[in-house]
C-alpha cells in the first residue's frame, strides 16, 4: 500500500525524471497518508498509442492513479491529489516544450478487508 501507477503519452520526454518524480511522491505523500515509505509501490507507463481531443500532435498526458487503502478522510485524499498534482506540474513545466499537457489525478480507496501483502525476503546476492 500506496500503489501508484503513472501513465503518460510517449511525446512528453519524462523518461529520465520519473524515478526522482516517484521518489519524491513517495516521501511526500507517506508523510500526509500517514504511512511508510517502504510500502509505496509505483508503476510506471509510457503510451505509445493514445488520443486527445481531436487527435493534435501537440496534445500530450500525464495521468496519476493513487490508490489508498480505506480509512483515509476525505481531507487526507484531497491533500494526496493537490501534492501530487503539484508536484507533477513542477515537473512537467520545463518538459512541455510546445505541447498542451493534460495532467489529471485520480485518487480512490483499496478495500482493506480485501488486500492482502506478504514480503518475501530473498537470500543471496543480487547478481
Amino acid at each position: 500500500m500506496p500503489q501508484l501507477r503513472i501513465e503518460y503519452s510517449a511525446n512528453l520526454p519524462v523518461g529520465d525524471h520519473l524515478r526522482p518524480f516517484a521518489l519524491t511522491l513517495h516521501h511526500a505523500l507517506a508523510e500526509i497518508a500517514a504511512t511508510d515509505v517502504g510500502a509505496f509501490k509505483t508503476r510506471l507507463s509510457r503510451l505509445e498509442d493514445w488520443v486527445i481531443g481531436d487527435g493534435d500532435a501537440r496534445h500530450a498526458m500525464f495521468h496519476v492513479d493513487v490508490r489508498l487503502l480505506t480509512g483515509r478522510s476525505d481531507a487526507v485524499k484531497q491533500a494526496v491529489g493537490q501534492c501530487v498534482l503539484d508536484q507533477a506540474v513542477k515537473m512537467l513545466s520545463d518538459l512541455a516544450d510546445g505541447r498542451e499537457v493534460q495532467v489529471t489525478v485520480d485518487i480512490s480507496d483499496m478495500d482493506r478487508d480485501h488486500y492482502q501483502k506478504q514480503v518475501i525476503a530473498g537470500r543471496g546476492n543480487i547478481v
